[in-house]
């Protein structure tokens, strides 16, 4: 059985007393997603995983009538991963449309070749080497971004099909969140999943990670709470 890990919203925004959405957890939490990440790097575990990733003028956002404070627009520090240095080598994976294939826009490897295009297996193929593949979304799921689903399924495929993986989701945040629907949505797919519990935090404290727990399982998904 092999593992893939989902790294879920792993941010300043989220993560840091500073940051403009930032959820209180337990520092066991960071410590214990910095630790998953850390092996899976050393083991060649592959990682993906999800960032939320909004314009200035996000619908979601509290002066635009959402009801959010304006958080993780990217280009500025709230954006930023926490562990940015896990993986070594990171692929960010803009919001775009998708027709019968992915098409990626990547710049130049090497001077003088032009732009080049990404599809689902060169996307999975760089994750099975190594390297992070970080999904951009404007809501909770990761497979908001039309890329996301043919790339899950051409690293499943790379890995032996969906009888030999299996995905351990961590990150921010439990209580009915960005988790959660990371989770359902593979779950949704027939893929096989765990919650890391541990490795998660919670909106809502305590009661919102007892209700993520009560739902996730009921909806198939282990869930894991102690490393």
């Amino acid at each position: 059985m092999r593992t893939i890990i989902v790294d879920v919203d792993t941010q300043r925004d989220f993560m840091l007393e500073e940051g403009a959405l930032f959820v209180d957890a337990d520092a066991a939490v960071r410590l214990a997603i910095a630790r998953v990440l850390q092996h899976a790097q050393r083991e060649g575990t592959p990682i993906i995983g999800s960032v939320d990733s909004h314009a200035y003028d996000a619908w979601e956002f509290r002066d635009n009538g959402g009801p959010f404070a304006r958080h993780c627009v990217k280009g500025t520090p709230g954006w930023l991963r926490v562990f940015h240095d896990v993986p070594r080598k990171t692929r960010f994976v803009a919001m775009q449309p998708v027709d019968a294939a992915v098409h990626n826009l990547v710049g130049e490897a090497h001077q003088g070749e032009g732009v080049r295009t990404q599809g689902a297996t060169e996307l999975a193929a760089e994750a099975v080497a190594g390297v992070g593949v970080y999904f951009e979304k404007e809501v909770y799921s990761l497979f908001s971004n039309p890329a996301a689903a043919p790339v899950v399924a051409a690293l499943v495929e790379a890995l032996g099909g969906v009888a030999q993986v299996r995905f351990d989701v961590l990150g921010y945040c439990t209580g009915g969140y960005c988790v959660d629907a990371a989770a359902h949505g593979l779950r949704e797919r027939g893929y096989e999943v765990r919650v890391l519990g541990f490795a998660t935090a919670a909106i809502g404290g305590s009661a919102g990670q007892e209700r993520s727990s009560r739902e996730l399982t009921h909806a198939g998904i282990e869930w894991v709470s102690r490393p």
